[in-house]
């Protein structure tokens, strides 16, 4: 996601969550299952009394055996506001068990061999509803908690744990621990993930459009996706909102575990301190753990962003970017983990937290750090293709997010002026390599350093969902064409290498934004009408909308200098006078022209006042367009995720299992 989930953090709402660590709370205390999400004390759904590390009493949770966790305990007592009794100081004498399925219940510092942990205190305020909000109204909650931390269930089958609590109240929670396989099925495994909604069939649909030819309804040549054997789908909701961010959709895809907005590698308590939420393994964490497999992580955003992060970070704020990058090289420190010596690749930008300064971990220079651990550090696309397939091998390419392909390959002049050198001169990035070729890099390495143990790497697309956000569609769309690029020339190479028939490829999304295409726009119609009422008139449904006026490089139409490598589908013009009449779901205040901005990525809204959360109409974003009433509170500048579920494509070992 390119900006943090706007979520219970910037209304001043502290939430728990369930799973990872599980807080039980007196059913007489907790707000009602059918609160607003946001306004939920606990952020759960299922139960009244648990939350936090173990779903709850309605639900099942799942593990896979030796998957480390923690556990964590709460017992709260609101003090004032609805929920608030004479019980204000909450009770310390509780005590929890866990009994496998057949089996008698055990204390939980027996069934794990581990000590009794000590009690911890504190105290949180929340905001009950919106009114409590405007009125600045808080109601305040203490805590009582405990923290089993590093444990894990090790026999497949079932368990029950019980809190017990204010005098024999008790709260269960099932857990269903599933074996691993007995003989490992795939060597390799190659995941794309298309931020944003890359996979969502209408997304799909555009980019198909604008980029392959029809002739009397039938294209002539289709995505690289088209041609997978499986497609499946997948939810996206997660614990605490039917509507996802980007940090615990990617928790969730590395791990099995949903858990909540801004949440990476946690289920999300109550405390203080985003860095001790009960954490547990994702499968890079237990794949080098029993394997030492090699790791790659490659994202064209910054690396510290959600996505990437979500590997090896373990914390409820994904905000904490600087302490992402430090996880990378070192991973958990505050408490025993898995052991953790770094990706053997990990490519993107997000100079900024490399470079020693305010925004690096502790003012450090993670660049001498990576490269005190034995990395290789490239800074630019042709040192990233010269340099040796041997070594473990960091990649920063610019400040903050890379160019995206529009600008990389068309309206070049975009990437002046932009003082994004990750080396920290205050210099253009130009020299920057987009996903395909840091993808292909990093296949080379991981077979090179790892043919025999085998490798995991993740690709993200990123910038489909960033540029989705600011409305900019023409950008986003170059993303998907370039991510289904990446997957063709991924495929070569993989079959080039030998490894094709035991690597499981994997493409997916982790989120939805409510995009689709409903016809198409006479942009130099639009231009000429004197008011914003004429200018709708040049948009065209049904038979109106007529076919796509995008052309393919190479054809009698094209007057383009564009040239793209072999077999590579993207338009030759981006300026057609007929585009996409295209919108998402959800969006600010805006104009809309329906026209490329060659100029860089949209603002459609900005502020001009000193209220930080009143955003009006952008008028120089689309000068020549009209006025398009946002349906998003006036705080939003950007468009937001939707509900939508997204596809799995599937091909290779195991693929049968994700249709």
């Amino acid at each position: 996601m390119g900006e943090m989930a706007e979520g219970c953090e910037r209304r001043n709402i502290r939430k728990t969550c369930e799973i990872g660590g599980f807080s039980l709370i007196n059913s007489n205390l907790l707000a009602s299952p059918a609160s607003p999400p946001c306004y939920s004390r606990t952020g759960t759904f299922d139960s009244e009394l648990l939350i936090l590390s173990f779903r709850s009493v309605a639900a099942i949770t799942d593990f896979l055996a030796g998957q480390l966790f923690d556990i964590r305990l709460e017992v709260h007592a609101p003090v004032n506001g609805s929920e608030a009794t004479n019980r204000t100081s909450p009770d310390t004498s509780f005590t929890f068990t866990i009994a496998r399925e057949g089996g008698s219940p055990q204390s939980a510092t027996s069934f794990f061999s581990v000590s009794e942990p000590g009690i911890e205190r504190w105290n949180f305020t929340w905001y009950e509803d919106l009114f409590a909000r405007d009125a600045d109204t808080p109601s305040l909650v203490n805590v009582a908690a405990k923290a089993y931390r590093r444990v894990a269930l090790y026999e497949p089958g079932e368990y029950t744990a019980t809190l017990t609590y204010n005098g024999g109240t008790t709260t269960t929670a099932s857990w269903i621990v599933r074996d691993l396989a007995s003989v490992r099925k795939t060597k390799n495994i190659l995941l794309f993930i298309g931020d944003g909604y890359l996979m969502t069939t209408n997304m799909l649909s555009a980019a198909r459009l604008i980029a392959h030819k029809t002739v009397n309804g039938r294209y002539q040549s289709k995505l690289q996706l088209d041609k997978f054997p499986v497609l499946g789908h997948q939810m996206t909701h997660s614990i605490d909102s039917y509507i996802t961010d980007s940090a615990n959709s990617a928790t969730a895809l590395y791990s099995g575990h949903k858990s909540t907005v801004n949440a990476l590698g946690v289920y999300r308590d109550s405390s203080p301190d985003p860095a001790d939420d009960p954490k547990f393994e994702s499968i890079v964490e237990i794949f080098r753990r029993k394997y030492n497999g090699g790791v790659g992580i490659v994202s064209t955003a910054y690396i510290a962003d959600a996505t990437p992060a979500a590997f090896t970070a373990h914390t409820a704020d994904r905000g904490e970017y600087a302490f992402v990058i430090d996880a990378f090289l070192n991973g958990v420190t505050n408490y025993t983990w898995t052991n953790w010596t770094g990706p053997d690749v990990l490519f993107g930008g997000g100079a900024e937290n490399f470079l020693p300064s305010e925004d690096s971990f502790k003012g450090q220079d993670y660049y001498q750090l990576f490269q005190d651990r034995g990395y290789n550090v490239v800074l630019n696309n042709t040192a990233l293709s010269s340099t040796s397939n041997d070594e473990k091998t960091l990649g920063i390419f610019t400040m903050s997010n890379l160019p995206v392909w529009l600008d990389r390959n068309v309206y070049t002049q975009n990437l002046l002026g932009q003082k994004n050198s990750p080396d920290g001169s205050g210099g253009n990035a130009t020299d920057v390599p987009g996903l395909k070729q840091m993808t292909l890099k990093a296949i080379d390495i991981l077979d090179a350093r790892h043919r025999d143990e085998g490798w995991f790497l993740m690709a993200e697309a990123a910038s489909i969902d960033k540029q989705m956000h600011l409305l900019d569609y023409d950008r986003s769309l170059g993303e998907v064409l370039e991510l289904d690029d990446t997957v063709k020339a991924a495929m070569a190479k993989l079959k080039q290498l030998g490894s094709d028939k035991e690597t499981l490829i994997l493409v997916t999304a982790d989120h939805g934004h409510g995009f689709d295409v409903t016809g198409s726009v006479d942009t130099t119609y639009l231009n000429a009408q004197p008011t914003d009422r004429q200018k709708r008139n040049a948009v065209g449904t049904y038979k109106e909308s007529g076919l796509s006026q995008y052309v393919y490089p190479g054809s009698p139409e094209d007057t383009s200098s564009l040239q793209f490598s072999e077999g590579a589908y993207f338009p030759a013009n981006w300026d057609p006078r007929y585009t996409l009449h295209s919108a998402v779901g959800a969006n600010p205040d805006h104009r809309e022209n329906y026209q490329v901005h060659k100029n860089g990525p949209r603002r459609p809204a900005i502020n001009t006042t000193e209220d930080e959360d009143n955003y009006i109409v952008n008028y120089k974003d689309a000068v020549t367009g009209f006025i398009v009433n946002g349906t998003l509170p006036v705080a939003a500048d950007q468009g937001v995720h939707s509900l939508t579920d997204v596809p799995v494509f599937a091909e290779g070992p195991c693929q049968e299992l994700f249709g």
